[in-house]
């Protein structure tokens, strides 16, 4: 089976599926880790324009997006290999939202997918930079959250600094904001009774861990 037709019979697997590296049966834990930047983006009106993300993984999994992805074969990346690589991802995240938890006064929404993805390989490793922009309107009133996490725990999104999430655009000043690191044992000792064995099986099933994942959250009065 080529690494494409594994990489949409695999689709479960986020990320990893579009390597073809994960297996149905992957516990609840990360097998790829990536250093993230996050740029809320304002316009002029009170929105939020777009979500503009930086992402840079490890060097083991990069070093495998060039084993399946290397068409000719010369050990690195060529403009129209990272291309295609640009490509699978987008049509791989689409299912999980490109990773993104955004809530608007507690109600969840979506986000539209990217226009355009630019994938590099840069030090041995691979960097995937895009923007996406809410489904709908979401105003700079307030309590909004946003934060990047991979469902199924199968990728591991980090921001190494606080200075990493960030509001940008004309009303950035508009909303105080906080960076929430969440502890994860005080989070699996406030939700006992919702972190049951079927999250640790399926967590992209429950969407539960994004109780996990780092967000920055955006007090607009």
């Amino acid at each position: 089976m080529t690494p494409t037709a594994r990489t949409f019979a695999l689709r479960a697997c986020t990320a990893a599926a579009f390597l073809a590296i994960c297996t149905p049966s992957a516990s609840a834990h990360p097998h790829i880790f990536a250093d993230a930047r996050l740029e809320i983006e304002t316009d002029a009106k009170g929105n939020i324009a777009e979500l503009r993300n930086v992402w840079r993984f490890d060097e083991v999994f990069s070093s495998s997006v060039v084993m399946d992805f290397d068409t000719n074969k010369n050990a690195t990346m060529d403009p129209d290999e990272l291309h295609r690589v640009a490509q699978v991802v987008t049509e791989s995240l689409a299912d999980f939202n490109y990773f993104v938890s955004l809530t608007d006064n507690g109600k969840d929404i979506k986000v539209a997918p990217p226009k355009a993805m630019v994938a590099n390989y840069d030090d041995g490793q691979l960097l995937l930079i895009f923007a996406v922009e809410p489904a709908q309107t979401v105003k700079l009133g307030g309590m909004v959250k946003v934060g990047i996490y991979d469902p199924t725990m199968y990728t591991a999104i980090d921001f190494m600094n606080d200075g990493d999430l960030v509001v940008t655009g004309p009303d950035a000043a508009k909303c105080g904001t906080q960076v929430v690191r969440p502890d994860p044992d005080e989070v699996l000792e406030q939700n006992q009774a919702s972190l049951t064995e079927a999250f640790f099986n399926d967590p992209a099933g429950t969407d539960l861990s994004k109780l996990f994942a780092t967000r920055i959250e955006l007090d607009c009065k």
